[in-house]
This record gives C-alpha cells, structure tokens and sequence, in this order.
C-alpha cells in the first residue's frame, strides 16, 4: 500500500477509467437507441423517472462511505492494518442498516406514485405496471448496500480505483448485450430491468470478492471497534455530509421529478435523451477526477498549504477547460446530435441545450470544490450551505417551471449553483483547507473569466456550425463536435499559456501520452 507514487497511480486510473467509459457509452447509446425503436417514449421516461427517485433514497447513506474513505487515508498510509479493520466493520454494520432502511422507505413511497407521475393512468391503460417496474429498481438500489459494496472502499482509498473500474465495465458491457439481445427478442420492459437488477447485484459481490483477495488482513474477525467518541464523531461528521448528499441528489434528481408531476412523461422521455449527453460529458471528465481523488487525499493529509494550493489550482484550470469544452459542445451540437441520432420528433427548442451547456460549467467547478472539501475533511463547517441550496433550487425550479416549461427547471438548477454553491463553497475551502493562503477573490476571478470565455466561444462556435457543413447527417455532426472540442482547449491556450498552472498541465499531459505508450508498446 502507497508504494507507487501518487502521479502513478492517478494515471493508471485515468487511463483504465477514461478508456472504460468510452466503451460504456457506446454501448449505452446503442441500448438507448434499441430502447426507443422497441418501447417507445412512455417507457423512456418512466426509466428516468424510477432512476431519479432511487437515486433520492440513497440519501440514506448519510454520508458514512465520504466519511469512512476521508478516515482511511492516513491509516492507509501509514500500515495501520487494525486501524483499517475497525473502520470496516463499522461500514459494514452501517451499510446493512442502510439497506434495510432504503427498501422500506422505497415500500412506503409506492402510494404515492399517482402522484409523482402526471401520466400515471395512462400508463396503465399502456398495460405498464409502475408498481411492480419500481420494486425492481428498488431491488437494484439496495444491492449496493447489501452485497459486500462496503469492501471496495479500501480498494479506492488505496489509489487502486481503476481495478474496481474494470470490473464495472466488464459488468456494463454484459449488462448492455443482454438487455440489446433481450428488448429485440421480447419487446419487454420486465425483462429490460430484470437484467440490470440481477447484473447489479452480481457487480457489488465481484468487487467485494477482489476487495477481499486484494487486501485479506482487512477482512478477519476485528474484536476491537471504535469508541463512542468516535462515533458520535462520525455521525456528526456524517449529519453535514447527509445534507451535502441531499443537495447533490435534489439539484440532479428534482429536475425529472418536477418535469413529472408539472408537464408529463413524454416531456420527461425527451428531456431524457439530453440528460443522457449531459451524464456522458459529466460522466467521462469525472472519471479523470476520481482517478486522482484518493491520490489528492494522501496530499492533502501529508504536504503543505503551499502544495495543497498549488495542486487545487491545477485541478480547477483542467475543470473549467474540460467542463466547459463539454458545455459548448452541448449548447452548440445538442440538438443536432439528437436530429440525427433518432430524429426531429426527439429534438427540444433552443434555448433548453444553451441552459444545459451553462448548467454543466457550474457543475463542473463544483466537481473540484466537492472532492477538496472531501478530502481536506471538512464536513461540519457549513452544513447550511446544501440546505440553502436545495431551498433555492426547489422554490425557483417549482416557480419557473410554470412559466418557462422546462428550461425554468435547468434555470432553477443554474441558480441554485451559482447563487449559493459558487459563492459560499470556495469561501470554505479557502478558511479550512488553505487558512485563507490566498486572496478568496482571486478564485472567483478566475472563474467568472473562464465562463465569460466559454460563452464568447459558444456563439462563435454557433454562428460557424449554423453556417458551414449543413445537411450532411453524421459528418455535419463529426465536423461541428470537432470544432466545438478544440475551440475552448485553443483559446484557453493562447490566453494562459505563460500561467504556472497551464504549464503543469502541458507537462502531465505529455507525461501520460509517454506513459499510455509505454503501456500499450508493453
């Protein structure tokens, strides 16, 4: 454990998750694509909505497995092997209460479903069961609580996430074959989520599997276990990330939920289809980051401020250039991509992908903020500032969506970041994980130029696409996501190349193509 350096490690979970993904999208879009031609929108959108309510009873995590990898850190670091077993046996005690705890609170949501579905009757008339489609996607969410997930925590808190990311892609490439296989064969939405229950739980018992051949003295009987001090410790620890989690999972999930119950499924279905390219984009650039959180966490818990500093604004040079590359592509080809994908009737108006592109910068800056503040333990220090968020971004999502449609709920979104996310998380960040090294404004400098460059961009980028390769389907596409992907990484370049922090990324970039080489030439 901690024998390889840190820049080693990060790379080899950059690679292997980055690569991983790829994959899986691919295979997702083709899923998405057989989805529709053989089910439809109905079912479409009754697939997000089920997926974005679960998504909310996972709160009930509480934030135990953040806390539990920030405590792992260090003892990792230092060989403490009972340290670590105890610390697991308290996860593993948790993680079966909150199982328990999911598949009720899922059982006691089932009367309200007419309610959370608009379209609920109408589904029935379609012959679709929602009741028994929500106990198969609650069977899903509590596999991951009781069959042995809480292992693979030691797995990525050791810097070794991308063993944990092979294995999840084998499961999604098995995972998308079959469902591909079984929605040509029988047209069935049953059998669609079967194979993604049964695969999930297959999935957690994997990884709790390799966990345990991986690093065996951390699963032997453990006599000794925290002390109550330590507890009460982590839960309050965990009573702050609890509403942290709450925010993250309101801000995503609210959307599809208020879309529901105000405008429809179908409305929902659609909005899907760009949720999809949204997740993708999020999806690809996170994995760069959570190859590094676990080698960010042994930095934050063994070098300086000075170091510290400087690697946070490394991370947040990369954020806004990747996310904000990703959100261009999004406001500009969006739309067109849909057209193309699975036609015109798919496509919503402008200014619904505009919204979207904006939405996923600030979600974007967020990424670095929230995995700082994770690693740097700061957990208590704020606990306003989520509740804050999720009553701003219910109250305007619910008020616009009555005006604007759906781009009040994404504008409901922006401002939840940007008025209470943006402001208040750096401020923290700076007081407790830096003791205010630097000026806070620097920080928000920096940002709002970096946004203020993406939206110039975009309408540069969008004024050369609606003229230029017009009308050609797939190559109209390629050619306008080419220079919507390297208009941002251009100009980002002519403008800060002589900064400190751009340097370092051009040499870790030439860095892991020598290394990507070196590895494939092996």
């Amino acid at each position: 454990m901690g024998g390889n350096s840190r820049t080693k490690n990060s790379v080899i979970n950059m690679i292997t998750g980055f690569g991983g993904q790829l994959l899986s999208v691919i295979l997702q879009f083709v899923v998405r694509t057989v989805f529709i031609n053989t089910l439809g929108k109905e079912y479409l959108g009754i697939n997000g909505l089920f997926s974005n309510i679960l998504s909310m009873l996972s709160l009930a995590d509480l934030g135990i497995g953040s806390a539990i990898a920030y405590r792992l850190y260090k003892p990792l670091v230092e060989r403490d092997e009972k340290r670590v077993r105890v610390l697991l046996k308290f996860y593993k005690t948790a993680y079966k209460i909150i199982g328990v705890l999911i598949f009720f609170l899922g059982i006691g949501l089932i009367p309200f479903l007419p309610i959370l579905i608009k379209d609920y009757d109408s589904l029935q008339k379609l012959g679709i069961n929602a009741v028994l489609l929500f106990l198969l996607f609650l069977m899903q969410s509590v596999s991951s609580y009781l069959f042995l997930a809480y292992r693979s925590t030691v797995v990525t808190a050791d810097q070794k996430k991308y063993i944990l990311d092979l294995v999840n892609y084998v499961v999604k490439i098995v995972t998308s074959l079959l469902q591909i296989i079984l929605l040509v064969i029988f047209r069935n939405f049953l059998v669609y989520t079967l194979v993604a229950v049964f695969t999930a739980i297959g999935d957690s018992l994997l990884k709790g599997i390799i966990a345990k051949i991986m690093y065996p003295q951390f699963f032997v009987l453990e006599k000794d276990r925290l002390s109550r001090e330590e507890v009460i410790e982590m839960f309050q620890d965990c009573g702050a990330l609890f509403l942290y989690k709450v925010n993250d999972v309101v801000v995503k999930a609210c959307d599809t939920l208020i879309l529901s119950m105000f405008i429809g499924m179908v409305t929902v279905g659609l909005y899907s289809n760009y949720l999809l390219l949204y997740r993708t984009f999020v999806d690809l650039i996170k994995r760069l980051f959570s190859a590094m959180k676990a080698s960010m966490g042994n930095l934050f818990a063994t070098e300086t401020i000075e170091k510290k500093y400087a690697f946070f604004r490394i991370v947040n040079l990369m954020t806004a250039l990747l996310f904000g590359t990703a959100g261009v592509g999004i406001a500009v080809c969006s739309n067109e991509v849909i057209e193309t994908w699975i036609g015109v009737d798919y496509v919503l108006e402008q200014p619904v992908p505009i919204l979207i592109g904006i939405e996923m910068f600030f979600a974007g800056i967020l990424v670095n903020l929230g995995q700082v503040r994770g690693v740097s333990g700061i957990f208590r220090q704020a606990w306003y500032r989520p509740l804050l968020s999720i009553i701003v971004n219910i109250i305007v999502s619910v008020v616009f969506v009555q005006l604007w449609g759906i781009s009040g709920v994404i504008f409901g979104t922006i401002a939840t970041y940007v008025l209470t996310n943006f402001l208040i998380e750096p401020a923290l960040i700076y007081k407790y994980a830096f003791n205010y090294f630097k000026p806070l404004l620097d920080y928000y400098k920096d940002n709002c130029l970096y946004f203020l460059i993406c939206i110039v961009v975009a309408v540069a980028d969008f004024v050369i696409c609606s003229n230029i390769f017009i009308g050609y389907g797939w190559f109209s596409v390629a050619v306008h996501v080419l220079i919507t992907g390297c208009s941002i990484p251009a100009v980002f370049t002519l403008l800060f190349w002589r900064r400190d922090e751009f340097k370092y990324l051009v040499k870790f970039v030439k860095g892991l193509r020598k290394r990507v080489q070196k590895k494939i030439s092996k």
